[in-house]
């Protein structure tokens, strides 16, 4: 019984020297320690699907990127970790998945569905549902103060420069296509109907007429009368 109550002891020994890292010896022992891995921010292609990197310019959105490479603007955000679609400066690397090579990007001024902001301002709500019952907000709030100039988003000709039920004092532009842009809640209008705008021209002011409980703009988008999310048909603001 002695010989085997040695053995134990021997056993336990070892295993006790195993753990704390030392050879029965005293000696140290070396341990490798593997380097932790490098994280790159930068999504990795897949090698099924692919992709590229584009540089985005100045005036370039990732609507713009979308028609030129037939992937879903959606799809861009998310593959980038984009929250806000409306603010991304140039020189940033977007990368589009399933692309086989980059691909230029017309200029802004030969993609008619880019449009410039309306209004100068903080952006207080957005596009889609909203409160309890999830009424479809069918535009942005755009922050104003009284007397403010809204502009045009783009060319185009005017079809309503008057009153509409909750919208207050509004102006409608036809830029073909299927494509309208609203100005509502304006305090003056400057334009009339029937009128061709340019992009930046002046064809309203900043008001609280209608549903408004402030100074402000609705600027909504529709694409074939369907309202559309303006955040991503508007070019980054530089």
């Amino acid at each position: 019984m002695a010989g085997g109550g040695g053995l134990a002891c021997a056993f336990l020994c070892a295993l006790q020297c195993a753990l704390s890292g030392l050879a029965c010896g005293g000696a140290p022992r070396t341990v490798q320690v593997e380097p932790a891995a490098r994280l790159d921010p930068r999504p990795d292609p897949s090698p099924d699907t692919g992709g590229v990197y584009h540089t985005l310019e100045a005036g370039q959105t990732l609507f713009a990127l979308s028609r030129a490479y037939g992937v879903e603007v959606e799809t861009l955000m998310s593959a980038n970790s984009i929250p806000d679609p409306s603010n991304i400066p140039a020189g940033t690397e977007i990368f589009v998945p399933g692309a086989p090579r980059a691909l230029p990007v017309p200029p802004p001024a030969d993609v008619p569905a880019l449009l410039t902001w309306p209004l100068r301002g903080k952006v207080t709500a957005r596009f889609g549902p909203r409160g309890q019952r999830g009424r479809l907000h069918e535009g942005i709030d755009i922050d104003g103060r009284r007397g403010d100039p809204i502009r045009a988003a783009a060319a185009g000709v005017v079809t309503r420069a008057s009153t509409a039920r909750g919208y207050g004092l509004m102006v409608v532009i036809d830029h073909g296509g299927g494509l309208t842009t609203r100005y509502a809640h304006a305090s003056q209008v400057h334009v009339r109907v029937g009128q061709r705008v340019e992009a930046g021209d002046l064809i309203a002011r900043v008001g609280r007429t209608g549903n408004a409980r402030g100074a402000h703009l609705q600027f909504e988008v529709r694409q074939n009368r369907r309202p559309v999310d303006p955040i991503l048909w508007l070019r980054s603001r530089r």
